[in-house]
């Protein structure tokens, strides 16, 4: 038990990712991480933060089972990711783990409620079960008055509202957000932020995110910096408050 008595429940371990690393000539080769360490605890919220090409999009990918690493492993409760086939990988993307994508990644053609129920079918559970799964999470983030309505009869906020009650409806232990409030404005990234965090705490989920936004340490239970690859630094609630106090003193 680490981490005030939470498990840890994402175990990065010495993670290098090299691409081109089978060509020969090694000027060719792009250290995207570079012996990335890091651990995050059960029902946490993880920001990771980073400059363009820092790798913290390659360190996502590595934590969704999107990619494997080149050199040391990502372990999820205890597995290595690497250890395990195709199908076993598909098993943990649709009951482990949940996406919260920059771009919404929502079915044009489908009503909100069709586009959160869909990872229900994945998962096995009848239409009935689904959709009723699916009108919870639409309530939790405001939206079960406009369940019957696509995309494109919705805002920019309203779709991530949709795209996070999508990653949450199969209550996945740990969800993955990836530039959750890249697109839209200050007040409603602020309210995209508010949506996750109740969610968390509804669903005792952890959240690991990749984030340029600064609103994010309203948020985050810890957050980590990445630069070059490597990671920087790792900052707690109480240090990234003292942190928020001192620049607003200045």
């Amino acid at each position: 038990m680490l981490g005030n008595g939470r498990d840890v429940i994402v175990d990065v371990q010495d993670v290098k990712m090299v691409y081109n690393a089978k060509n020969r000539d090694e000027s060719t080769h792009v250290h995207a991480l570079r012996g990335l360490t890091v651990q995050v605890y059960e029902n946490e919220f993880f920001a990771i933060m980073g400059p363009s090409g820092s790798g913290k999009s390659t360190l996502f990918n590595m934590i969704g089972a999107l990619q494997t690493p080149t050199g040391g492993g990502v372990l999820i409760e205890g597995v290595n990711l690497a250890t395990l086939n195709a199908q076993q990988l598909a098993a943990v993307r649709c009951f482990e783990l949940g996406y919260i994508f920059q771009t919404y990644n929502l079915l044009p053609v489908m009503s909100a409620l069709m586009n959160v129920s869909l990872p229900t079918v994945f998962a096995g559970m009848t239409t009935a079960e689904g959709e009723k799964r699916a009108m919870e999470c639409l309530k939790i983030v405001g939206l079960d008055d406009r369940a019957h309505h696509i995309p494109s009869e919705l805002s920019g906020g309203q779709q991530q509202r949709v795209a996070i009650a999508r990653a949450f409806v199969n209550k996945p232990r740990i969800i993955l957000a990836d530039e959750p409030t890249g697109n839209l404005d200050s007040n409603t990234g602020q309210e995209i932020i508010n949506y996750m965090k109740s969610l968390q705490q509804e669903m005792g989920t952890t959240i690991i995110t990749v984030t340029h936004d600064d609103k994010m340490l309203t948020a985050a239970d810890r957050m980590a910096w990445i630069r070059d690859g490597q990671l920087e630094r790792v900052a707690n609630r109480e240090d990234i408050e003292i942190q928020m106090g001192s620049i607003s003193e200045h």
